[in-house]
């Protein structure tokens, strides 16, 4: 997968997001689900606090002058902010739970994959000990 691809994946990102979030019943929500968002928006403050909101990037690419962040949730797993997505896309999701709606979810979850492949090749292409932290890292959660 090519990095020239990255704005159609970001566009699939957003579409399959607001899909899942247009045909929520919220009057249907419920502690797990609650409990999820509330672990995407922790998920994705620490992240943003670690490396500074001016630093994202939406697209996967690397930034001039970008440094490797390896502290904080970064420690632990390498993309905190797509796994953020991923829980609150999962509340999302069992709100409402749909065939279709899961068929949402599971293509927001491989373009986020897919996206973070491209990041994963881009990253250790551009910083040599890359290789080790991803040795010591999970890529989305700490079990996966």
């Amino acid at each position: 997968m090519k990095s020239e691809y990255g704005g159609v994946l970001v566009g699939g990102q957003f579409a399959f997001l607001l899909l899942l979030a247009a045909t929520t019943q919220w009057r249907d929500i419920h502690l797990p689900a609650l409990l999820l968002f509330i672990a995407s928006l922790l998920l994705a403050g620490w992240a943003i606090r670690v490396m500074h909101l001016g630093h994202f990037n939406i697209r996967p690419a690397i930034r001039d002058g970008a440094v490797l962040v390896t502290h904080g949730p970064y420690r632990y797993i390498r993309h905190p902010m797509y796994a953020s997505l991923l829980l609150g896309g999962l509340g999302l999701l069992l709100i409402s739970f749909s065939s279709l709606r899961l068929v949402t979810f599971l293509a927001l979850w491989l373009v986020l994959y897919l996206k973070v492949r491209i990041e994963e090749k881009l990253l250790a292409d551009h910083f040599p000990d890359y290789c080790l932290y991803q040795q010591r890292s999970r890529m989305l959660f700490p079990w996966f």
